[in-house]
């Protein structure tokens, strides 16, 4: 208790000094924030690590190498009447085609291995396509040919795919993958009629990177928004509606800015711990204010302050090690998603906590007036 008396007569005599050290806090967590990314979640970041299969999974990457697959495909456009292709892929423009996609594809430096319906013509035709339509169909429908080309050519003939071996330097960069397998397709003029579209998951992740950041802004900004709305049913001033949001404005910025110096990022799975640290972290606001607000009716400012952190402080830091226990006991568990839920929700929760001790104080305190000044 004496430690916690000394820090609330600092606090309460030197508010300007207080908002100073929090404001150079904010300059390194807040870059650090800005620098925060994204990152794509595979198997590593669901599955527990020490079950047989992933360990084997492991071991033949590590001895063989990994790979990932990225697969064009490419079929008849359904929208377009004036296709001339008669629902049969087995074309030599459309062969051709595909089979400029497989040698542009060839390369690209993280391509380990590309096949396709035209590989498999070529492989079978001395190394070139027919000119005949009616030569490539029997090519494909010979007995040694066709269930090999059924890997590639739908039963009813109007999709095919580009399968697409990728080493383990896409899988690291998969905004590069995806933009230059987009560049790619965009290179070849594609058949009237014929649509082409890529899937894997170096090409998904950027797709969810993009999904994922609009959809933090756009959450984040509901959660403000209903904060404010209770903040002020609760204080119906403007001032005392909006001070408790500093415990939030600071404390989640901090959070996400040590989470990135730890060199951790936000998946697609953790990307709603903000909008919850938000929830969780407006308490503390919450209770220093009302605090403030009790105290201030028989005290001036800094009176009143002192007796607010003296009073608030060991509650609010029990509030907060209870929280971290129930966000750390997730670490127990064998799924690494969850892990890291409960990693950013504990530093969220201790440095909304930190806030609320430090910067709400400090801003009360000079934007406060004293009794007399008042009168």
């Amino acid at each position: 208790m004496k430690i916690v008396d000394k820090y609330a007569e600092f606090v309460s005599k030197n508010p300007v000094k207080m908002l100073i050290l929090v404001i150079l806090a904010s300059t390194v967590l807040f870059y650090s924030a800005m620098k925060l990314e994204t990152t794509n979640m595979d198997y590593q970041d669901i599955l527990p690590q020490n079950y047989e299969t992933i360990k084997a999974w492991n071991t033949i990457s590590d001895e063989f190498g990994g790979s990932e697959q990225i697969t064009i495909v490419v079929e008849l456009d359904s929208d377009d009447s004036n296709s001339k292709y008669a629902n049969d892929l087995r074309n030599y423009e459309v062969l051709e085609y595909v089979d400029k996609l497989t040698q542009k594809t060839k390369y690209l430096s993280y391509v380990e291995d590309v096949s396709s319906i035209s590989s498999i013509v070529k492989e079978a035709n001395e190394n070139y396509i027919p000119a005949s339509s009616l030569e490539i169909k029997e090519i494909l429908e010979d007995e040694t040919i066709s269930s090999q080309a059924s890997s590639y050519l739908s039963e009813d003939k109007t999709m095919t795919l580009i399968k697409v071996s990728l080493d383990g330097e896409a899988k690291t960069n998969d905004k590069k993958t995806s933009k230059e397998f987009s560049e790619l397709i965009d290179s070849v003029q594609t058949p009237n009629g014929i649509k082409v579209n890529i899937i894997g998951e170096p090409i998904k992740g950027p797709i969810l990177d993009e999904l994922i950041e609009p959809d933090m802004t756009k959450t984040s900004i509901i959660s403000m928004i209903g904060i404010i709305v209770i903040l002020f049913i609760l204080f119906k001033t403007i001032k005392y509606s909006l001070l408790p949001l500093a415990s939030i404005l600071f404390g989640v910025p901090w959070a996400l800015g040590w989470v990135c110096l730890i060199g951790m990022g936000l998946t697609s799975a953790t990307s709603g711990a903000i909008s919850m640290i938000m929830g969780i972290g407006i308490d503390f606001g919450i209770q220093i204010i009302s605090r403030f607000r009790y105290e201030l009716k028989e005290n001036n400012k800094q009176p009143a302050m002192q007796k607010t952190i003296s009073a608030t402080l060991v509650p609010m830091i029990t509030t907060t090690l209870a929280a971290l226990i129930g966000f750390q006991v997730m670490r127990f568990g064998e799924l690494k998603m969850m892990n890291d839920l409960g990693t950013i929700m504990s530093y969220g929760t201790l440095f909304c906590m930190i806030a609320a001790i430090t910067a709400v104080p400090a801003l009360l305190l000079i934007l406060e007036k004293d009794k007399k000044n008042k009168e």
